[in-house]
């Protein structure tokens, strides 16, 4: 019985303290994308997209602290509306949500965005 505690317990630790690897066995970080490098095959890390509209049906409750530092792909921003976290998003492109800008009300910040000087 004993025994077999042991490995219960030496599986449980090991998965507890896992790192993830996708196309690696041994990762170097909490999460460790390694490309294919293969001609034909296409890498990359696509985060979640969204429209403008979209992200304003959400509302503005919906982010917050836990939250912080959360990254999504604006494809289209000419619909919904730019009021309150939303009111950064001027172009398509990469925003981070900043769940300490305005007061702690949180604001979409722009990481890389297109059409903008």
């Amino acid at each position: 019985m004993k025994k077999i505690m042991s490995i219960i317990s030496m599986c449980a630790f090991s998965i507890a303290f896992a790192q993830t690897g996708i196309n690696t066995e041994s990762p170097k970080a909490t999460l460790d994308v390694t490309a294919q490098k293969k001609v034909l095959t296409i890498d990359g890390l696509l985060p979640p997209r969204l429209t403008l509209a979209e992200l304003t049906e959400k509302g503005n409750t919906l982010y917050g602290m836990e939250q912080d530092g959360a990254i999504i792909y604006i494809t289209d921003a000419s619909g919904g509306d730019k009021l309150s976290q939303r009111e950064n998003i001027q172009s398509k492109g990469l925003y981070i949500f900043d769940a300490e800008e305005a007061n702690k009300e949180g604001r979409w910040m722009c990481l890389f965005c297109y059409g903008l000087a």
